[in-house]
């Protein structure tokens, strides 16, 4: 069930910059937006800044590995907004049918082999953490994945356990095909942080 409080209780610079998302791109905020600008200097500033650093900062990865570690996370916490979101913005850098042949795990998987072992990897971190041995990192040791990568893949793993865990908890559902192409469109230009005018606008937590 979508909680009232994030659509209800925005500060007027959210308020404003949701109408003219409305507008101009002809499409609702998407949910994680709100979610985020919602008493953003308590939560949404704080990790967005994380998982911009995480998504978009210097790495051994991809921008498009990435995404894709992030949809596996989402599928396995069952986050149906993160993953819709997160397989358009993967789509933005590279092709759409390709996200879907690595997401496969298939012999036709286009990920190199050390991006592969860690996808599988991150699933079972998110799914089964648990379950890990020794041996499921000795596996991905063996495919090439240096100590640092092994470091920034687990850290976007982390991040997105707890926005998948956030997401289905406020009812976010999946986004429509044309609300996660505009929703990829606007992270491949602007990136993960708190939008300006609610970061520096905005007057409460």
């Amino acid at each position: 069930m979508w909680l009232d409080a994030v659509e209800s209780g925005q500060e007027l610079p959210a308020r404003i910059m949701f109408a003219t998302m409305r507008r101009l791109g002809g499409t609702e905020a998407p949910a994680i937006m709100k979610v985020t600008c919602y008493r953003h200097r308590y939560f949404g500033t704080p990790l967005s800044d994380l998982i911009q650093d995480a998504m978009r900062g210097p790495s051994c990865w991809t921008v498009a590995e990435r995404e894709i570690f992030a949809i596996r996370a989402s599928q396995s916490n069952e986050c149906p907004f993160c993953q819709s979101a997160h397989r358009g913005i993967a789509g933005a850098y590279m092709a759409g049918d390709l996200v879907d042949e690595a997401l496969a795990d298939g012999d036709s998987s286009p990920l190199r082999p050390e991006a592969r072992a860690m996808l599988e990897f991150v699933g079972k971190m998110v799914r089964d953490p648990d379950g890990l041995t020794p041996g499921d990192a000795e596996k991905v040791r063996q495919a090439g994945v240096t100590a640092e990568a092994f470091d920034e893949a687990v850290w976007v793993a982390t991040l997105f356990n707890v926005i998948t865990r956030v997401m289905n908890t406020v009812g976010a559902e999946a986004l429509e095909a044309s609300q996660a192409q505009v929703g990829a469109r606007f992270i491949k230009a602007f990136g993960y942080r708190t939008p300006p005018p609610v970061r520096f606008l905005s007057r409460g937590a």
